[in-house]
């Protein structure tokens, strides 16, 4: 099953230096919601980045066609 999840990460604006809040969004392959949440904090773990897990549900995405 496929999730979309979005990730909000803090960085600093460069040309301000105030913290700036960005949103991404990520598919995640996972069983359950909390295997997706578990799946992206692992991922990001060691990110320079402050970065937590805003939302998880589940997608309509059937599946992943890619050339081989």
């Amino acid at each position: 099953m496929y999730y979309i999840a979005k990730v909000k990460f803090e960085t600093v604006d460069d040309n301000t230096g105030r913290i700036k809040k960005v949103y991404e969004q990520y598919i995640v392959d996972a069983e359950t919601i909390s295997e997706a949440e578990e799946i992206l904090n692992d991922r990001f773990r060691d990110s320079i980045a402050e970065c937590a897990v805003a939302s998880v549900q589940e997608s309509k995405i059937m599946g992943i066609v890619t050339r081989r």
